[in-house]
């Protein structure tokens, strides 16, 4: 486990969240664009921040390309800042680029993928105003007309937790968090013991977590963090955390480490320590035509057969999800190779097919 150290927490005195830096830039544009400029001693009054703090929020707005110096105020002689910030959030688009920056955005507002939709809003509604007057006129002509749609998650993540999972991310903080399972912990296989699951309430754990990415995959989004008192990654689904916060604890993370090598070999979500497992399925004429028009996996190949069947082939990080995936196509694909995998969609089928002849029975 990562060795932690100890950082000042937020406060009067602390390190702004990244929405309050933001907060923070459009205040200074504001003021420093007027006839009375703010000198860096009233900034760090009225922030309740160190002048050095507020040197570090006007460089943070200089890599955001806005224009930033200092010149004496008649009224005073104090050194002020001025912006020029007739450059910041410049669009220069074409309808496509618009499509992409605005339409798009719109488009999911109402979707899983607007965790935050406040601030999703408020950055639609910058880059809108900042287009030029053709393009506008354009986009409002496509806004009837274009759409994205996805799969809605039934429950989306609480308020503000999309916010407070990133500043945790971006600084490398540790956060803690009521997390609640989604099985009601029953032990046993049997059908008493899962209705007696689905009638008592999910668990609520607390735990401290490293965070180190999100991404959003079918319907939600995810958190992969490093459980503290595991010692190991866990894959956490941001719609069950009741609530979480940022500690003063920071972690290092592993040199190196990006979401897409943790999730390289994983079919959608889940990844496995273990080495990839290499899947062979023979897919039939009638679905293969489609089949072969979708990336599934990122070393997927297809193979036309004698027989006219089509064999996907891919390396997969565990079979849990490649197990679905296969069960979903139905008697359209049959498995080759591992036996491991046949073995599991063999007993899936053979647990359906019971079910099915007690409800026979049943309706008897």
């Amino acid at each position: 486990m990562a060795k932690t150290t100890k950082k000042q927490p937020k406060g009067e005195r602390g390190r702004a969240d990244n929405v309050e830096m933001m907060e923070r830039v459009k205040d200074v544009i504001h003021r420093a664009s007027g006839s009375d400029q703010p000198t860096r001693a009233e900034l760090a009054h009225d922030y309740g921040i160190t002048p050095r703090a507020v040197s570090n929020l006007i460089e943070y707005m200089k890599r955001l390309d806005i224009e930033v110096t200092t010149q004496a105020r008649p009224r005073d002689g104090k050194k002020g800042y001025v912006v020029n910030a007739t450059n910041f959030m410049r669009q220069d688009l074409s309808v496509a680029e618009a499509v992409a920056s605005v339409l798009l955005t719109q488009s999911v507002l109402d979707t899983p993928l607007a965790t935050d939709a406040g601030s999703t809003q408020s950055g639609l509604e910058r880059i809108r105003k900042s287009l030029g007057e053709s393009v506008r006129g354009k986009m409002e002509h496509l806004s009837g007309r274009f759409a994205v749609r996805l799969l809605r998650a039934a429950k989306p993540p609480r308020a503000n937790t999309f916010r407070v999972v990133l500043d945790g991310i971006l600084e490398n903080r540790v956060l803690t968090m009521e997390y609640e399972s989604p099985y009601a912990g029953v032990k046993g296989g049997t059908a008493k013991a899962a209705a007696a699951a689905a009638g008592k309430a999910r668990k609520i754990e607390t735990v401290l977590i490293e965070p180190y990415g999100v991404f959003f995959a079918r319907r939600s989004w995810y958190l992969v963090a490093r459980k503290r008192s595991a010692g190991e990654m866990r894959l956490y689904k941001l719609a069950r955390i009741k609530r979480v916060e940022v500690t003063s604890d920071t972690f290092s993370m592993p040199r190196g480490w990006t979401l897409d090598k943790y999730l390289e070999n994983a079919w959608e979500t889940i990844h496995s320590p273990q080495p990839p497992v290499k899947v062979v399925v023979d897919l039939s004429p009638k679905v293969a035509g489609n089949m072969v028009e979708t990336m599934w996996h990122p070393s997927q190949t297809f193979t036309t057969l004698a027989d006219g069947n089509v064999r996907f082939t891919a390396r997969v990080a565990g079979l849990d999800e490649i197990t679905w995936w296969v069960l979903g196509i139905g008697s359209n694909a049959r498995v080759v190779e591992p036996k491991e995998l046949r073995e599991r969609v063999a007993a899936e089928i053979r647990a359906m097919h019971r079910m099915l002849e007690k409800d026979e029975t049943a309706a008897q």
